[in-house]
């Protein structure tokens, strides 16, 4: 079984392990990410494994604040440097499934993004940071997942698998799927607790 990659020494031996700032996947993914958020404007935004923070620059410019986390301390750094100029972004050192300090207290959430970070963690894990999420999401939250599709070699399950669980659980809390996406690179899944009656809305 694979075991968890050691983050801070992938980022202290290179700033950009995945090229998420250069490669044609990942400005593709973001892209699509983008394309698919349902709402020009959002609250607040809790992203869950921030990584370099390519994604949350991006995110912020969709949202009055975003809250981006990460486990790698030189991880948060890097998001923190990329997102400096840009107002309303938070930065905090947080493993999944923990709840940052910005998000404690009351429902606050309006978008979660977990992004590539939920086939790092083991079952109990994975399960944890679903329920975290639910607890910190507003009555019309939307949740939204993208992994690649396969399960890379440093990973304990495959994307496809980890969209299936939350698929499960998700559904079986009353959630809807607003879209689903899959194609032989990614896959793209959205969740909302607001799903409308008719389309068209």
């Amino acid at each position: 079984m694979s075991s968890e990659p050691d983050f801070e020494r992938l980022y202290a031996g290179d700033p950009d392990p995945w090229r998420v700032a250069t490669s044609w996947y990942e400005r593709r993914k973001t892209q699509i990410v983008l394309a698919c958020l349902r709402r020009e404007k959002y609250r607040c935004i809790w992203d869950i494994g921030c990584g370099t923070g390519e994604l949350t620059a991006h995110l912020a410019g969709r949202a009055d604040r975003v809250v981006a986390v990460d486990s790698a301390r030189r991880a948060c750094e890097l998001t923190r440097a990329r997102c400096r100029e840009i107002p309303g972004v938070i930065v905090e050192r947080a493993a999944a499934p923990t709840v940052p300090d910005a998000l404690q207290g009351e429902p606050v959430v309006d978008l979660v993004v977990l992004s590539e970070i939920l086939y790092y963690l083991k079952a109990p894990a994975r399960r944890a940071t679903t329920e975290a999420v639910l607890g910190r999401c507003a009555p019309a939250a939307d949740i939204l997942a993208v992994h690649w599709t396969a399960r890379p070699d440093d990973a304990r399950v495959s994307g496809l698998k980890v969209h299936r669980e939350l698929d499960e659980v998700l559904l079986g809390s009353g959630w809807g799927r607003l879209l689903a996406h899959r194609d032989i690179e990614f896959t793209l899944t959205m969740w909302s607790r607001d799903v409308p009656d008719t389309m068209g809305r």
